[in-house]
């Protein structure tokens, strides 16, 4: 399960990267998503690829 810390930096990271790019709503929103199927167990399928980096490098381990 995602804690806190990795989450803040996760946002943060997804922030410095995309935010005031036209696809910065899509890849917060699937990075939302990310997070609640990582959390529930669920695959993380169709979700943008650079939503899927985002959560592969701040996941727990």
């Amino acid at each position: 399960m995602f804690k806190r810390d990795q989450i803040e930096a996760l946002f943060a990271e997804l922030k410095s990267e995309w935010q005031g790019t036209h696809d910065f709503e899509k890849i917060h929103r699937d990075v939302d998503l990310g997070i609640a199927y990582y959390d529930s167990g669920r695959p993380l399928t169709g979700l943008d690829e650079r939503a899927l980096a985002l959560i592969e490098k701040h996941k727990p381990e």
